[in-house]
C-alpha cells in the first residue's frame, strides 16, 4: 500500500511539472505573438498613397492623415479605424495641424493650404500666395508656385507659419483663414517648423539641390542644413561651420 501511494505521489508530481512546463511556453507563445503584432494594418487597408503626416487632438482619439493625391484620413477611436475624406485639390499634402477635434490646418504641394472647422466634413481651400488668382475663398493651386512641407501654430491657435521649398515661409494670424507671405532670409528648403509662442519659431532644413518629393528623408541626408530662427524683438546673426542660424524678423 505504501508503496502504491509513493508512485502515485510521483506520478501526481510529473503530471504537475509537465502542466507547469505547458503554462510557461504558451505564456512565452502569447507574448510572442503580442510582440509581432505590436503594429497591424489599420481600415482602410493600405490605399495606395503614401501618407506624409499623422496628428491628433488632445483627446488623443480624434486624428487626421495626410499624404499624396491630396489623401486625406480621419478618425475617432484613435487610429483602430480610418475614413477617408475628399480634398478639393488632388495634390500632395505634407503638413498637418491639429487644433482640436473640429479644427485642423493642412499645406502642400503648390502652396496649397486647406482648413476644416467642422471635424474634416468639409475642407477649404486658402490662399497662400496672393497672386494665385483664383474664386473668392477657393484659389486654385497655382502651378510653379513653392511647395509646402511643413505646418506649426502657437499656442493661442491662430498664429501659424507654413514653410516649403526655396525658402517659402507663409503667416496666418486667424487660424488660417488667410496667409500672408514673409522673408525667410534663405534659399534652401525648409522641411520643418515649430513656434514657441506668438513671436519665437524655428524652422530647419536643407541645400536647394534636396529633392521635395520626400523632404524628411533627404533632409536628413543633407550635409548642409540652414536653421531659421524668428524672433520679432531681435536682429543678431551668426553662423556656424556647416550650418546657419539667422536671427530677425520672420
Amino acid at each position: 500500500m505504501c508503496a502504491r501511494r509513493k508512485k502515485t505521489a510521483r506520478r501526481l508530481a510529473w503530471l504537475l511539472c509537465l502542466a507547469g512546463g505547458l503554462a510557461c511556453a504558451w505564456g512565452v507563445g502569447c507574448v510572442a505573438a503580442q510582440a509581432e503584432r505590436a503594429w497591424v494594418w489599420q481600415n482602410p487597408l493600405p490605399q495606395g498613397n503614401a501618407i506624409y503626416a499623422v496628428r491628433f487632438a488632445s483627446d488623443k482619439r480624434t486624428g487626421w492623415a495626410v499624404g499624396a493625391d491630396g489623401v486625406i484620413l480621419h478618425t475617432e477611436d484613435g487610429g483602430f479605424r480610418w475614413e477617408e475624406q475628399h480634398a478639393p485639390a488632388p495634390v500632395p499634402l505634407y503638413g498637418l495641424y491639429v487644433r482640436d477635434a473640429r479644427r485642423a490646418v493642412a499645406v502642400g504641394s503648390r502652396g496649397l493650404a486647406l482648413t476644416t472647422d467642422d471635424g474634416g466634413r468639409r475642407w477649404t481651400l486658402r490662399p497662400t500666395n496672393p497672386k494665385g488668382g483664383g474664386a473668392k475663398g477657393a484659389p486654385a493651386p497655382k502651378e510653379g508656385s513653392n511647395h509646402l512641407f511643413s505646418v506649426a501654430f502657437a499656442p493661442d491657435g491662430l498664429h501659424g507659419w507654413a514653410v516649403g521649398s526655396y525658402g517659402e515661409a507663409v503667416r496666418t494670424s486667424d487660424g488660417g483663414r488667410t496667409w500672408a507671405p514673409q522673408a525667410s532670409g534663405v534659399r534652401a528648403h525648409l522641411f520643418s517648423v515649430a513656434f514657441a509662442d506668438a513671436s519665437n519659431g524655428v524652422a530647419v532644413g536643407g541645400a536647394p539641390s534636396t529633392a521635395p518629393r520626400t523632404p524628411a528623408t533627404r533632409g536628413r541626408r543633407s550635409r548642409t542644413f540652414s536653421a531659421q530662427t524668428c524672433s520679432r524683438s531681435s536682429s543678431r546673426t551668426s553662423a556656424t561651420a556647416g550650418s546657419r542660424a539667422t536671427r530677425g524678423r520672420f
